[in-house]
């Protein structure tokens, strides 16, 4: 019979004793041992290789006085031998759970043994005891995907004598979370309240005469805000029958560089108002140009803005991203004067052209 060499036998006294060890991990240190009512530990991450933390609950069945919990990781997990850094908080806890009475900074960690103890308090039977540990520099997942991978959680006495002890399993995946895409789709709505906007009465030289306007209504969801511009046709109300037109003003009120029709002094202009400015996201401006203002009653001066054959910024939504727009409404309104030598009909018509976009 050939005899077994001294190397050969030393390394099956070695492979014996750590099949031994293991054991002894996962098997109640004390007869009297039982398993708690129900226990578990959350971990953060159950991706493999991975650091994490975790969430220690369990409901004791005996009634013995605890000084210790003590946490049995997997063979196959590493664990920080730090025990500072297995920093303890009992907020943000499960629903029902009770904080873990006593509980401490981790006193000692041995990543051969694969056990992390912490102080405990006295706890009561068939209460839900919980508490976090800290995933930043303490316990890393397996290196790779497996399941039932074995570990326990019990307690002990101060004097180390186990008084409850359940086994447990965990499961480590490739990767543990789910990406979820979604797209907005960018919207922007732009609407006249009207396309005809008529003089309320007969222009008169004595004083400055309006139209009822026409509100701008916008709605968007850029994240800039938007602009709105706006042209004229021919830059002036014109008669085709009088073969005359009275121009856009060119008399220039004061600062900001806004144009002035006063009665009498024939001259045509736009006048922007702002009507609202909803709430949140960007916030509304009138251009300086356009933002015009009436004086008497009846009107005798208005300022406005000077109609051009290019589009003319009116107004603006502005802001800090995001910038959205949830129904801000401007008003356009155009205002005339005439001389008592401005040739007399009835088909002056001019074109105001407006237009809006969002800034996405």
């Amino acid at each position: 019979m050939r005899s077994l060499q001294p190397r050969a036998i030393y390394r099956i006294v070695i492979i014996v004793a750590i099949v031994l060890s293991t054991l002894s991990v996962f098997t109640p240190a004390s007869a009297g041992a039982v398993g708690f009512q129900q226990a578990y530990i959350r971990l953060d991450r159950l991706k493999a290789n991975t650091a994490t933390g975790g969430t220690v609950c369990a409901t004791p069945a005996s009634a013995a006085t605890e000084g210790k919990v003590v946490l049995t990781f997997p063979s196959t997990y590493t664990l920080n031998t730090t025990a500072a850094n297995w920093t303890v908080t009992t907020t943000n806890l499960p629903t029902g759970a009770t904080a873990w009475v006593g509980i401490t900074t981790a006193t000692a960690i041995d990543n051969v043994l694969k056990t992390a103890t912490f102080t405990s308090g006295d706890l009561t039977v068939a209460t839900e005891y919980c508490f976090n540990f800290s995933g930043t520099t303490t316990l890393t997942t397996a290196a790779s995907a497996a399941t039932n991978q074995q570990a326990n959680i019990q307690t002990q006495t101060s004097g180390a004598v186990v008084i409850d002890f359940t086994n447990i399993a965990f499961a480590n995946i490739n990767d543990d979370q789910i990406l979820v895409t979604a797209v907005v789709p960018p919207s922007f709505s732009f609407t006249l309240s009207g396309n005809t906007d008529p003089f309320v009465t007969n222009l008169d030289a004595t004083q400055v005469i309006s139209t009822s306007g026409k509100t701008v209504t916008v709605t968007t969801n850029a994240k800039g805000g938007w602009i709105a511009w706006a042209k004229d046709s021919q830059q002036g109300l014109h008669s085709a029958t009088a073969n005359y037109t009275i121009n856009t003003t060119s008399v220039v009120s004061g600062s900001p560089p806004l144009k002035q029709v006063s009665a009498g002094v024939e001259g045509y202009l736009l006048d922007t108002d702002l009507t609202t400015d909803a709430a949140s996201g960007c916030t509304l401006a009138i251009d300086t140009s356009y933002g015009g203002t009436t004086t008497g009653v009846p009107v005798t001066l208005a300022t406005g803005g000077a109609f051009s054959a290019n589009f003319q910024s009116i107004a603006a939504c502005t802001g800090a991203s995001p910038a959205f727009s949830a129904g801000d409404v401007i008003t356009l309104i155009e205002r005339a004067a005439i001389t008592n030598a401005t040739p007399a009909a009835s088909d002056y018509t001019d074109i105001v052209t407006v237009v809006g976009a969002g800034n996405f």
